[in-house]
């Protein structure tokens, strides 16, 4: 008999026993320091929220669906979002027992929203379609700009980049083509990027970051007060999104400051994704702000980033627009844009909001940076 209950504390070794087997590439002691970093050093994480459910079959775990309350705005207010993750289930039990995990995630009380990450399961986009679920697709371009930081790891940009270590489907030849055609041309004709240091009297200087204050969370009031619903950028969540320790790609926050006064002006944040840990890596921007989209600011952090990825073994650096004028920006510099979509999933808890949706809360901002997986 397959039963369902919440985690507990003594789940949390057979948890990551079990999950180590049905997620390649990871291993018991990933996961252990993953749940620290979801429930205990989670800021937003109070024993009023269950951590996620399991399915047991006596004295088995055999599922799983993860549970973390990260706090969102909605027109101003904060609440929380429960953000599903690392649902997995054993294929012998598959069927109506994933279904009752999943149910178990919506019928969560203290949550306002609930937000799902879609891989490329078709069968888990039917569910959520069922669950109704609205689709977002991030950036809002959908485009993303790749600059060629090592052109000798030409065998890791195309092997691993281009093809991702797989045999392309007939239906994604097309567009293979063409992201060829464009790394081609971006070997042939890719535009140096002049770096701050070349650049004499300097009103911007970037540098590394290890931790947020204030002025982080104040320099997104511009942004977050045109969104009906967007994350909260409050100090702690941001020091918890950027700088928790445990997981699988290395991320690093560059920020940008006024040299007269060393006010903050903005900043990005990247992880350096690997295949192995000591191999080559593309270095993925996951979160930026720019007080005014000014483009000195833009440059600065960009050329940073650039000499940041070589320094790390990255072979591509890859960004995407926030706003027209990023967007402006990164089409001048860059040689290669592809086409990009990131899926994000929406769900409200209250029955006027879910069966209005878009029309009720106009504009939804959901970020790229997501709680680690």
């Amino acid at each position: 008999m397959v039963t369902v209950r919440e985690v507990e504390d003594k789940d949390i070794i057979p948890l990551a026993e079990f999950l180590s087997k049905g997620f390649p590439y990871t291993t018991k002691e990933f996961w252990v320091p993953l749940f620290e970093l979801w429930w205990n050093s989670n800021p937003a994480y109070t024993d009023q929220f269950p951590r996620g459910w399991v399915l047991e079959q006596h004295p088995s775990i055999v599922g799983f669906i993860g549970n973390i309350p990260v706090p969102f705005l909605i027109r101003g207010a904060v609440h929380i979002a429960a953000v599903a993750n690392s649902w997995y289930v054993d294929p012998s039990v598959r069927g109506l027992s994933s279904l009752r995990l999943f149910n178990e995630y919506l019928n969560q009380k203290r949550a306002s929203l609930f937000l799902f990450k879609r891989g490329n399961d078709e069968h888990v986009l039917k569910i959520l379609s069922r669950y109704q679920f609205e689709e977002y697709i991030l950036p809002k371009s959908q485009k993303e700009y790749v600059y060629i930081l090592n052109k000798r790891k030409a065998d890791f940009i195309f092997r691993d980049f281009l093809f991702k270590n797989r045999i392309p489907k007939l239906s994604e030849l097309g567009e293979l083509y063409k992201q060829a055609g464009f790394l081609v041309f971006a070997y042939l004709y890719q535009k140096s990027v002049i770096l701050e240091c070349d650049v004499p009297g300097n009103t911007y200087s970037s540098s590394l970051c290890t931790s947020c204050d204030e002025s982080f969370s104040r320099i997104w009031d511009p942004s977050l007060n045109s969104c009906d619903v967007a994350l909260s950028r409050d100090t702690k969540t941001l020091n918890w999104l950027y700088f928790s320790s445990a997981r699988a790609n290395k991320r690093v926050v560059i920020q940008c400051h006024r040299s007269r006064d060393k006010t903050l002006a903005g900043y990005m944040v990247f992880d350096i994704q690997r295949m192995n840990p000591s191999g080559e890596g593309i270095m993925n921007l996951m979160d930026i702000c720019i007080e005014n989209n000014d483009p000195q600011v833009l440059a600065s952090l960009t050329s940073f980033a650039i000499e940041t990825g070589k320094q790390n073994n990255a072979a591509l650096l890859l960004v995407w627009a926030n706003s027209q004028e990023t967007e402006k920006y990164f089409r001048s510099m860059f040689s290669m844009r592809m086409n990009a979509h990131h899926y994000r999933y929406i769900r409200f808890s209250e029955p006027s909001a879910m069966n209005s949706g878009r029309d009720h809360y106009r504009t939804v901002c959901l970020p790229m940076i997501f709680p680690p997986q």
